[in-house]
C-alpha cells in the first residue's frame, strides 16, 4: 500500500508556487489596467477634457458664433448638448458630435445674437451621452 502511494505523480510544491505567482501577476495587471483606463472604452466611461485654449468668432452675415476647441477623450464619446453659459439666446447647431479616443479638433456653431466683448473669456457646457458634462473655456475674438 505504501508503494502505491509513492507511485502516484503530481505537481511539486515549487511548480505550484510558480503557477500561483504568475496568476497573481496577471490578475494585478488586469486590475491596474482597468483602474487607470488603459483599456479605453472597456475600462468604463471615457474622460473628456479640453486641450489648450478654445477660440470663438462671429460671422455677421450668417449671425453665427463658431467655437473651435481640441478635446482629449480616453474613449469613444458623443456630445449631445451644448449651452453657452450666461447667453440663453444662442442655440447650438450640428449636434451630436462623436469623439474618438485621443485628441479631437471640433467646431461647434451657435446661432443667434449675444452681447460679447472681444478678448473676454466665456464658458460653454458640453453634455455627453453618458450624462457627464465638460466645461470649455473660450476666448471671443470678434467678427470674422
Amino acid at each position: 500500500m505504501l508503494r502505491a502511494r509513492k507511485a502516484k505523480k503530481g505537481l511539486s510544491g515549487a511548480v505550484t508556487a510558480l503557477i500561483l505567482v504568475i496568476a497573481s501577476v496577471i490578475i494585478a495587471l488586469v486590475v491596474v489596467g482597468f483602474a487607470f483606463g488603459l483599456f479605453g472604452a472597456y475600462g468604463g466611461t471615457p474622460t473628456v477634457t479640453q486641450i489648450g485654449q478654445a477660440y470663438m468668432t462671429y460671422n455677421p452675415s450668417t449671425k453665427t458664433y463658431t467655437v473651435s476647441v481640441v478635446l482629449s477623450s480616453s474613449g469613444k464619446a458623443k456630445i449631445v448638448t451644448a449651452s453657452f453659459n450666461n447667453q440663453p439666446g444662442l442655440t447650438p447647431q450640428g449636434l451630436p458630435i462623436t469623439l474618438t479616443a485621443g485628441d479631437n479638433t471640433i467646431t461647434i456653431t451657435f446661432a443667434g445674437t449675444a452681447t460679447l466683448q472681444t478678448g473676454s473669456t466665456y464658458t460653454i457646457s458640453l453634455g455627453l451621452s453618458d450624462g457627464a458634462t465638460v466645461t470649455v473655456s473660450v476666448i471671443y475674438e470678434g467678427s470674422t
